[in-house]
Order: C-alpha cells, then sequence, then structure tokens
C-alpha cells in the first residue's frame, strides 16, 4: 500500500497539489490533500488508511512550509516517509536578519482583515513563486476571497509561524526524511534552512535526504522536480525490497 497525504503551507490551499497528484496516482499511489480552507473550500484533516498489517506499507507525509506544523500530528507521526518542501523548524533565525523578518511578518500581519490584505497576499505569492512567473490575477492561489473563518485561520497560523522554534510536533524519529530546498527561495534565510537539517540530524535515526533545487523558488512549479520527489520514494522502496 502506497499512499500520501498532503499539507499545503500558510496562504495555499490544496489546489497547489493538482500536478503532484496526478504525477502520483498514475503510479498507483493514493492521494489525499489536507485543507485549511482560507477560502471558500471546506478545512480537510484526511486520515491514513486502517491497513498497517501490511508488509510493504508506505505512508508519505509531504509538507511545503508552514504545512509541516499545520498537518495533523498523528498523520505525521504515522508517516514511513516525510518529504519537507522548503519547509523549517524555526521560522524565523537567530541572525542579523531577524528583525527584518519580525517587521515584515508584523506588516503582513497587520494587513488581515484591513482593505491592504489583498495586495499583501498578492505581494507575498509572487514572492513564493519567484523566480518563476504567476498570474496572479487568475491563479487559484491569489486569496482574495477568503471567507471570515478562513481570515481567523489564517491569521492563527501566521501567528504559528512566527512563533515556530522547534521541529513539528508528532514527527517520528524512525521516519525517513526528505529535504527539498530551493536555492532561489525568497520565503526562507539560509539560516533557517540549516537550523532545520541540524534539529533533523539531531532526532532523526537516519541522516536525512537533501536535494537542493536551482530553478525554483519557494513554491515547486516544475514537472521534473515534483518527480524527483517520486524517484526518492520508489528508490527507497526499492532499496528496502532488497
Amino acid at each position: 500500500m502506497k499512499e500520501i497525504i498532503a499539507m499545503h503551507g500558510w496562504a495555499g490551499d490544496s489546489h497547489q497539489w493538482s500536478n503532484w497528484e496526478k504525477i502520483f496516482k498514475n503510479c498507483d499511489w493514493e492521494w489525499k490533500s489536507s485543507e485549511r480552507g482560507y477560502k471558500d473550500i471546506s478545512p480537510r484533516t484526511p486520515k491514513w488508511n486502517q491497513n498497517s498489517n501490511q508488509v510493504e506499507l508506505k505512508r508519505v507525509a509531504i509538507c511545503h512550509s508552514l504545512g509541516s506544523h499545520l498537518i495533523d500530528k498523528e498523520v505525521l507521526h504515522s508517516a514511513t516517509h516525510v518529504v519537507l518542501i522548503n519547509s523549517f523548524s524555526r521560522f524565523i533565525p537567530m541572525s542579523k536578519e531577524n528583525r527584518l523578518i519580525k517587521l515584515a511578518l508584523n506588516r503582513m500581519m497587520n494587513a488581515i482583515n484591513t482593505p491592504n490584505e489583498a495586495a499583501m497576499l498578492r505581494k507575498f505569492h509572487i514572492k513564493a513563486y519567484k523566480p518563476n512567473y504567476i498570474d496572479v490575477k487568475s491563479s487559484e492561489s491569489n486569496l482574495i476571497h477568503i471567507s471570515d473563518s478562513g481570515r481567523l485561520r489564517l491569521k492563527n497560523d501566521l501567528k504559528l509561524l512566527m512563533n515556530s522554534d522547534s521541529l513539528p510536533m508528532g514527527l517520528s524519529n524512525s521516519a525517513k526524511v526528505l529535504i527539498f530546498n530551493s536555492e532561489q527561495d525568497y520565503i526562507l534565510a539560509n539560516q533557517t534552512k540549516e537550523k532545520l537539517t541540524e534539529d533533523l540530524i539531531n532526532h532523526l535515526e537516519a541522516v536525512p535526504k537533501i536535494i537542493n533545487l536551482q530553478d525554483e523558488g519557494h513554491s515547486i512549479t516544475k514537472i521534473k522536480n515534483i518527480k524527483k520527489v517520486k524517484h526518492w520514494l520508489e528508490f527507497d522502496h526499492a532499496k528496502n525490497m532488497v
């Protein structure tokens, strides 16, 4: 049994996984997407199938950015494999960049539920996809029409991001972890990425695998890079069968 539960990050939604879902479903993976419900999409918290006695069971949690802290803790704890896409343990680094990042986050927080909200989100999405282009006027990730309940979650999740200082709760030390980092990420500081790697090495039984992408920003867009995740999972699976 091969199944995946994916969790998007702050200000995102489950539609961002459409290409991922197609690629993995074509290779007989079962795919489920978690959803925070910032827009007019109902929140979803999928669970693993109840077939844990299977010998070849593979449960993969794929998390983008804050998604590792948003995903259901029981789901994360039961994952055999975890893919962390431009993720973090502590978002705000303990460095000279600290003050500027705090100021930027506070400006974003203050813009929520004001006339500046749409412009703030538009700017965030452009920055998240940079250096790749995204047409935010037509894109499903352009969160202008946020529901009232979604707006509350958006604000609370931003607080969670600002206060993050450790690995996501529930991460098993026996999980096999892939760190998927973009070298042109304009959202995460380099020290933030280094801190995640350090924390994972101290926590996990097996050293995490790291793949650095030279042609992506904070949000992954290219099919070839999605297939790199699939290759890692299938290679690891094949290796375990030897």
